[in-house]
This record gives structure tokens, sequence and C-alpha cells, in this order.
């Protein structure tokens, strides 16, 4: 079973990550465990993954097929790429405060 798109806020396993974007679940697990992607921890224990999770795996695996960047290094590009993003963000909004 597939999510569609308007249910990937809600929690999902491994497993349906792994489907989703066409990984071994294992991949997924080890990605997990070495704190690439973050996880939640259900009621029961389970750890499962936020939808938002998809585009950053996504993302994670262009990076690979297209630049040889490990996974660990796609992270990093990641990480950085969205800090560029908020810092850029907080400076337009300081130079939209100062022309007020």
């Amino acid at each position: 079973m597939r999510p569609t798109d308007f249910e990937f806020d809600e929690p999902m396993t491994f497993d349906v990550v792994a489907e989703i974007i066409g990984a071994r679940r294992s991949l997924v697990a080890r990605l997990a465990e070495q704190g690439l992607i973050e996880t939640q921890t259900s009621e029961t224990g389970e750890l499962l993954l936020r939808g938002n999770v998809i585009v950053r795996l996504r993302r994670m695996q262009r990076l690979r097929r297209d630049l040889g960047v490990n996974f660990a290094g796609a992270a990093i590009i990641l990480d950085l790429v969205e800090r560029i993003q908020q810092i850029n963000s907080e400076l337009v909004e300081m130079h939209r405060r100062s022309n007020e």
C-alpha cells in the first residue's frame, strides 16, 4: 500500500518508506541507526519515520547516484543547503525590516 501525498504527515514504518523510495528496508534502518534520518517512537516502542523523510531520502539517493556521494556526505550536504536557505530567509527578513 502506497500512501498518497496527504498521508505523508503520518508516521510510517521502515517497510513503507523503503517501498516508496524503491530501496531495501535494511538501508532505511541503517540510515536511521546512523542518525542520518530522524525517527520517532510509537506508543508500542516501534521506530517510525515521518513523511518528510521521503523527500530527504530521495535527495540523498540522487546525490549518491548523480555525484557519487555516500549517504553520510549526502546528509551533510542536505543539512548545509537547509541551513543556507534558513540564513537567506533571515537575511531577507532583516533587509525587509530595515527598509520599513
